[in-house]
């Protein structure tokens, strides 16, 4: 889990190495324990690291590897962010096959597979990935992400140069980069910010493209790029037993061996809790994980001293802490929580819009609250419960609205297009700006491929969304949890801080220049639909869909302000 960019200059120039340097370390925060850099004339490659498997040298990057199958050393470079998961098994058939292995990690372990398998090595990993292979022979770029951008890439080419990076603030670093905006990227954004994430390659800088999910690209020698969709989730769909009673037991299997691979590490992990079913399946399926070691294999593992983590809403609607104790009291666990203070600070709250790096009709800070707990507590990687609401319908009250024959097909552009992504790339960002890997078991293939294929009457049933999750979960999760009906979401407390301290925020939002003359909202009329709300501090729980449009707004230009014209302070007077 780390950060990467890379720079190729066509014309044959020499890459400027404090240029790279600079480059790199904009993404410290992803990787705070070391970093390489890579130049070869015209190429270089930069990577910030966060050491997970093989903290010792050896597992540093940009990585080289020689071809068992033309007999060169040093054939391929690699600069890599992710886990595959995985690895242990392919690495020992690769193995079989001849290949020899100088370090413990996973990043070794790709660029054999890269060798052995060339481009269809994708199909091999069960993990998350983004990264960059440079062929020394062939002169190529191969740069591929996971099958559900789980982790993120974004690229660009200005001129002769070509440039990538794992966020989108890592271009602001460069001085010969021209930084301007992309009005129909906005415009798509402003009238879609749920699913702006997984619908378009855009981003809201001109020339700064996403490498959507489950793509690959080739750069040639010559600039020219050639991307694919190297996967689709529909064309993996497999076979499920007829009768209900084997569909949850297999179930089961492949989400215990979802969260077992998920456990390999050579730090410490922990896990988060919000006392919702998709967390607390998580927390407590590890420990029957934990308890059936004879019966498993936890090579590789580290499970010692798992710690939970919870974010706490006193006096606030959304305070989850009676389910979370409900979880954890009968397990020997230890238990952090951040306590989400009504009165949080201003400049937290816009932190967190450069963390996101992105308009989100939600405020981030909750969420790198928990993170940044973790790390506090030495905790690196944590086992999560994201993928799951989409997969399973979730969401109670908008998924119970759509007819039977059309929900199978919202769930999957849910997972796939319309929610998930947005909620991944948030996510990514506010647990890497405090140096931790989050992992998904959820969003293992095998799980996703076996969820799209059973009939929908084992996903959704008997008055319950996520009846094969808890049905599989009977004896494992306590009743309360297993069986609760009521979802809250990790939102952030957004009627109660509309009238606390984003006051201030949006009085000089609403004076802004970009609110009231935009191609893209009426801000006149939108200054005086809520302006009194505001002034009187009359928020409600009744407003809430409406705050989530206003903070949209308020963040578009907050985000305007910070990555266009790069003031990341002006608005903290």
């Amino acid at each position: 889990m780390c950060g990467i960019v890379g720079i190729i200059n066509f014309d044959g120039e020499s890459v400027n190495y404090s240029c790279l340097i600079e480059f790199t370390n904009s993404l410290t925060h992803r990787g705070p324990d070391g970093y390489g850099i890579w130049i070869e004339q015209n190429i270089g490659f930069g990577h910030r690291r966060l050491s997970i498997f093989d903290p010792t040298e050896r597992g540093k990057c940009p990585m080289f590897y020689g071809s068992l199958k033309t007999n060169e050393t040093d054939r391929y470079l690699i600069t890599y962010n992710g886990e595959i998961f995985n690895f242990l098994e392919i690495r020992k058939f690769l193995i079989s096959k001849g290949y020899q292995f100088k370090t413990e990690t996973d990043t070794e372990v790709i660029l054999a597979s890269y060798d052995f398998w060339g481009e269809d090595c994708l199909f091999q990993f069960n993990g998350m990935w983004a990264f960059a292979i440079w062929d020394r022979t062939k002169k190529t770029l191969f740069l591929a992400r996971d099958r559900f951008g789980v982790k993120p890439l974004y690229y660009a080419k200005q001129g002769n140069k070509f440039y990538f990076a794992s966020e989108i603030k890592a271009f602001l670093s460069l001085k010969d980069f021209n930084i301007s905006f992309n009005e129909q990227a906005a415009k798509f954004l402003i009238q879609n910010p749920q699913n702006y994430e997984g619908r378009t390659e855009e981003t809201m800088i001109k020339d700064v493209k996403k490498l959507l999910p489950g793509c690959k690209l080739l750069v040639d020698k010559k600039g020219r790029l050639v991307q694919e969709r190297w996967w689709n989730t529909l064309n993996h769909l497999t076979s499920v037993p007829n009768k209900y009673e084997e569909q949850v037991e297999f179930y089961k299997e492949l989400f215990f061996d979802a969260i077992r691979i998920r456990l390999r590490s050579d730090v410490k992990l922990g896990s988060t809790l919000s006392g919702g079913l998709d967390s607390s399946s998580i927390v407590c399926s590890i420990q029957e994980i934990i308890k059936s070691t004879p019966r498993l294999n936890l090579e590789r593992t580290n499970t010692e001293n798992h710690i939970v983590f919870s974010a706490i809403f006193p006096n606030s609607l959304l305070n989850e802490e009676s389910y979370i104790k409900e979880v954890i009291k009968n397990l020997n666990l230890k238990y952090h929580y951040s306590k989400v203070d009504l009165n949080s600070t201003l400049n937290d709250i816009l932190d967190s819009v450069w963390i996101m790096e992105e308009v989100y009709n939600g405020i981030g800070y909750p969420v790198y609250l928990v993170y940044k707990n973790m790390r506090e507590n030495q905790i690196i990687v944590t086992l999560d419960g994201h993928g799951g609401d989409e997969l399973l319908g979730g969401y109670t009250t908008s998924y119970f609205d759509v007819s039977y024959q059309l929900l199978n097909e919202r769930l999957y552009n849910d997972f796939h297009f319309d929610i998930l992504p947005s909620i991944l790339r948030n996510f990514d960002r506010l647990s890497m700006a405090n140096g931790v890997e989050v992992r998904m078991p959820f969003m293992d293939w095998r799980l996703v491929c076996y969820t799209f294929s059973l009939p929908l009457s084992s996903k959704v049933g008997f008055g319950f969304t996520k009846r094969i999750l808890r049905d599989s979960m009977k004896g494992i999760l306590p009743e309360k949890i297993r069986m609760r009906r009521s979802k809250i979401g990790f939102n952030a407390p957004m009627i109660e801080w509309f009238n606390s301290i984003l006051q201030p925020l949006i009085f000089k939002i609403f004076n802004h220049s970009l609110w009231n003359s935009n191609p893209f909202w009426d801000g006149k009329a939108l200054r005086e639909l809520t302006f009194s709300k505001f002034q009187n501090k009359s928020w409600t729980a009744k407003d809430w869909e409406l705050s989530l449009d206003i903070w949209s707004k308020m963040n578009f230009i907050i985000w305007y302000k910070m990555f266009i014209e790069k003031d990341r302070y002006n608005f903290y007077d």
